[in-house]
């Protein structure tokens, strides 16, 4: 089995909403949203997103899906960054990673819409449409590759790529992700599963992901892709090192498809190994151990009520609102005998005081399975 071997980043690619190219990126570091009204889509209203305005699409790609537009553009800036466009690796030894993580959104509903025809009427939608199309242009013929996982789509095409170059496979990799899905199928998909941020009093300080408020997210588009090489790749060119990939992990957790883990166990864990395969953790990393997540689970006597409030929150608390509604609809329908029939009136009196207990507890449990326990 080849060696282990070092990977570092030698290229840049973007384009965001606020702009085209890596300069474009000043303007997220310094916090300027690029969320707006989309007045485009008069059949969802309040509809807001961050499009890409003014996109000039690469040559020869005219006739592209919007988001493999991207793609090209953004690897055609990281190839050139890197100053592999006369000092490249041999064609066969860089892989392309490259996902659309939904497809080819606008091309796949000009096909449904119009129809195709030929066997090859759907090559131009599928995921790894914007890989073929980057390899065809720089002549590339290592291997390719289309990770398909939603938002960590980008991510995993790192990880992919770093690992065809740390096992030997190949010297290189262009690696990344590319979206173009402000299209109204997706705007309302995510507005009917409720995970959209509302516009608020202005859409750019509406998607807040960090805030203890935050209402949801924005659609956006664009396209980031790095170049990957092996570090002995790298120097033999004399290429600059942006960035070293030291290590990675990757999982899953079954919370549900919009939810997460209440505890953040998986992450933990993900975090942990990640720093354990770098093998030197960046310096001023502290042992995440120091960190149980959940004050219920910090103490091994305690694990129990977390388990316990879990399954109260899931199983018995929406029993509350069903006696409550229940009281109150007694007291509305049958409300004038209520003076007179003394067990009745008793009977919806306990009624209500177990529904209060059972919300009362259920928001006792709540905050101590969220509650974050000190650091010792």
């Amino acid at each position: 089995m080849p060696e282990e071997r070092g990977v570092a980043i030698t290229g840049l690619g973007l384009v965001l909403p606020q702009g085209v190219g890596l300069a474009a990126a000043e303007d997220v570091f310094a916090g300027r949203s690029a969320v707006r009204y989309l007045p485009e889509f008069a059949d969802v209203p309040g509809a807001t997103g961050a499009a890409v305005l003014d996109f000039v699409p690469p040559s020869g790609t005219a006739d592209c899906d919007r988001a493999i537009q991207f793609a090209v553009a953004a690897a055609d800036e990281a190839w050139n960054h890197a100053g592999l466009a006369d000092a490249a690796p041999a064609p066969d030894r860089v892989a392309t990673v490259l996902s659309l993580s939904k497809g080819a959104i606008f091309a796949l509903a000009h096909r449904a819409r119009c129809g195709g025809a030929g066997s090859d009427a759907l090559l131009d939608v599928t995921p790894d449409a914007a890989a073929r199309t980057v390899a065809a242009r720089l002549g590339l013929t290592g291997p390719i590759a289309a990770p398909v996982t939603a938002c960590a789509s980008g991510g995993h095409a790192l990880v992919l790529g770093a690992g065809l170059i740390r096992r030997g496979v190949v010297d290189a990799a262009l690696v990344g992700a590319a979206e173009a899905s402000l299209h109204p199928m997706i705007m309302g998909s995510y507005r009917r599963m409720g995970v959209l941020a509302d516009a608020g009093a202005d859409p750019a300080t509406s998607v807040r992901p960090f805030s203890a408020s935050r209402r949801g997210f924005a659609i956006g588009e664009g396209a980031g892709v790095l170049v990957l090489e092996s570090t002995a790749s790298a120097e033999r060119r004399g290429a600059q090192h942006i960035a070293l990939v030291r290590g990675w992990a990757s999982g899953c957790q079954t919370a549900g498809l919009i939810d997460m883990e209440t505890g953040g166990e998986t992450l933990a864990h993900l975090l942990r190994l990640t720093l354990k395969r770098a093998a030197t953790p960046p310096e001023g990393v502290i042992d995440l151990t120091l960190y149980p997540r959940s004050y219920l689970k910090a103490d091994p006597d305690l694990a129990f009520w977390h388990v316990f409030g879990m399954e109260w929150k899931e199983h018995i608390a929406w029993f509350a609102p069903l006696l409550a509604t229940a009281v109150a609809f007694v007291v509305w329908r049958y409300g004038a005998h209520l003076a007179r029939d003394n067990r009745l009136r008793q009977a919806l009196i306990v009624l209500f005081i177990l529904a209060f207990v059972v919300a009362g507890i259920a928001g006792l449990l709540g905050m101590l399975v969220t509650k974050a326990a000190p650091v010792l």
